[in-house]
Parts: C-alpha cells; structure tokens; sequence
C-alpha cells in the first residue's frame, strides 16, 4: 500500500462533546477505543484485527466495473448529514464494516467528524486499493510502523485502515463508538443476529448504526419476472438463446438462494436479503430504534432530509440495470424489453404516489 499523510487527519483535537475537536488531546469518550487501537498490530500500516480473506470476485476488476474513479464522495457526505440531522453525538470514534474500494469511506474520511474514523474490511486487495484513493484525496491513513499500531495514541481527527469482518467484533471495546456504517455490507454477515447484539455492545448509548442495504421484496419480484421470460418469448415469437436460458436459471436460483433463511450460506460471499420490515425487527430485538429510508441511498440524503424522491420509472430501470450491470447478464436486456418491460411498467403505475417494492433502503437504528 502507499503511504499517505495529511494534515487534515493528523491534527489533534480537544472537547468532549459534537463533532471531533482539531486542536488539542482526543475527547474522553474516544479513549477506551484509542487505547484498544494503539495495542494492535500492523502490517504495511494497516491494522491487523481479524483474519483476512480474499473477496469472492478480483478486487481490482470488481473496482473497474461497479466504481472506477471520479470516486463518489455523495455517499459518505450524506451518512454525516444524517447523523447530524438526528442530533448524533460524534464525539467517539467510528467503524465503518466492509468498506470495499471505499464507495461510502472517502466522503466519510475527507470530512470526517470523528475523533477516529477506522475503515475495515477482510480484503487486503480492496483495503490497498481504498488507501490509494485515500492518498489521492490527500487523507492520511497509515500507521506509525509495522509492529505495534503506535507507540502514541492516534491523534483526533485520523483515519486508519484496518482488516476486520462484521463477524468478528469481540475484542472491540464496550460503548466506545458513536457510529457503525456499512454500505451493502449486512448481505454478507454470517450471523446477522450475532453482529446486532455485537453492534449494540460497542456502540455508545444513542449511538448510530447506519447501514444501506438492498432488500429481498424488489428482488423477489425480480426472480419471479426473470423466470417468467422464456415462456413469454415463446409466446411472443422472440428467439431465446441457450446463454440466455442459462442466465435465466442461474438469475432464479440466486434469488432464491438469497431469499431462503433454512440453508447453509456458510461458504456463499452473498448470502441473504431481508425485507425492511424484518430488518427493523431484528434491529429492535438487540435494543435498536430503527427509522427506515425506502428506496432511498445514502448519498441523497446529502440532499434530503428524508426519503428521495422516486422517478415514475423507477422499479423498470432498477430492474433492467440490476440484471444487465449488477448481475453483469447483459445478455438478458434485449429479453427483458421483449418480455417484461410492461410488467415492470404495470409495477411503477401501481406504486404513483407511494414508495413502491422495496429495493434498497437506508437504516438509521439508534442505540437506546
């Protein structure tokens, strides 16, 4: 990885309360957090607290398809103009889970309001990819050395970089963080309740998770069209491909597989989508308030102080997109005009004037 430095995140702070203070001793909520952090070990100037592991695709290809630069900043922006929104207090450190190549990290790191912003994942090869996009924006990120994380605490205002999973939060401290963000990242947590009651563990009290997330009723919906495709075309008189048929069951059988909660997804890198309703029901079982944005991102809520609102088209371009570039089943686009487009167009008529299928939604859950 490279080396980045930056006064704007080495800076040190002092106050107790709002946002992170820049001129002085880090704030007395951020100790026990700093203190844990300054014990680790690290490698390349990333910390080392979890076992790594590769992600499912190539990082670099992955990066290149779903979020080449410009890098967006919108989304990271917009999660700190939630919490300020609420009132959040961010005079803790932060955690953001599953960070990738930084989608929602650089706009949290460039204004970042923390003591210490820490922006883990289990890939090395995303972690090295969102340190050079971190360099480009001239945040510093690294570590002090290659052995112990610091002979100092890190000072107020820093972001690091850290190898750690959803699933392995144990040896955080208790009540240490006023926020936990995750962007697409509770799909791939193992044991969802498990990392709730972790969540709720570490997270002060009134303390924020927030988390953007797709959800299984859009999707659903999707499977049940998708299937529906070659019987349509046969009826249509549209010529259907064997690539084509392929697609279309592997489309079928990925939603279901994310849809079904009684089978093993130990070994899946995706494994299931959960509809709003229970999402907030879960959240609620470990102690969590939870306020639901559907259809909703976190980057229009930089904009918006509450749920975006909704093109007529959305569940049709949603849907086209999702298979051809989410899926990356380009193949599937000319069938899907051909078979149905009008049905997803039915789906937006119905849904004028409301919400419409849940697709993705941002999740406030405030710590009580």
């Amino acid at each position: 990885m490279t080396q980045g430095h930056s006064t704007r995140n080495d800076t040190i702070g002092d106050g107790t309360n709002g946002d992170a203070p820049r001129n002085g001793a880090a704030p007395a909520a951020a100790r026990p957090f700093l203190e844990w952090l300054s014990a680790q070990r690290a490698q390349d100037g990333v910390l080392l607290l979890g076992d790594a592991r590769p992600f499912f695709h190539d990082e670099a290809a992955y990066t290149a398809h779903h979020g080449e630069a410009p890098a967006p900043l919108d989304t990271g922006q917009g999660l700190v103009a939630l919490l300020r929104a609420t009132g959040a207090d961010l005079s803790a450190p932060a955690l953001e889970i599953g960070c990738g190549f930084g989608y929602l990290s650089l706009g949290l790191a460039v204004d970042n309001p923390f003591p210490l912003l820490l922006l883990t994942d289990t890939s090395p090869g995303f972690l090295r990819i969102l340190g050079q996009r971190l360099d480009a924006h001239g945040v510093g990120w690294k570590t002090d050395g290659n052995g112990h994380a610091s002979s100092r605490k890190p000072a107020s205002g820093a972001v690091r970089l850290g190898i750690l999973s959803g699933d392995a939060m144990q040896e955080i401290p208790d009540a240490s963080l006023s926020c936990i963000a995750m962007r697409a990242t509770l799909h791939h947590v193992a044991d969802v309740d498990a990392f709730l009651a972790q969540a709720a563990r570490v997270l002060r009290p009134e303390g924020h998770l927030v988390f953007e997330e797709p959800c299984r009723e859009a999707l659903l919906l999707m499977g049940v069209l998708v299937a529906q495709m070659p019987e349509l075309a046969a009826a249509r008189g549209v010529e259907v491909t064997p690539r084509q048929l392929e697609l279309v069951d592997l489309f079928r059988r990925m939603v279901e597989f994310y849809c079904r909660q009684d089978i093993d997804k130990s070994t899946a890198e995706d494994k299931h989508l959960f509809h709003p309703v229970e999402i907030a029901a879960r959240c609620r079982a470990h102690g969590f308030d939870t306020t639901v944005h559907a259809n909703t991102s976190l980057a229009s809520l930089k904009y918006l102080h509450g749920e975006s609102p909704l093109p007529p088209t959305f569940f049709h371009d949603t849907t086209r997109a999702y298979i051809a570039d989410v899926c990356r089943m380009p193949e599937l686009a000319p069938l899907f005009d051909a078979t149905i487009a009008d049905s997803c167009a039915y789906i937006d008529a119905c849904s004028r004037g409301g919400r419409g299928p849940h697709y993705i939604g941002v999740f406030d859950a405030r710590r009580g």
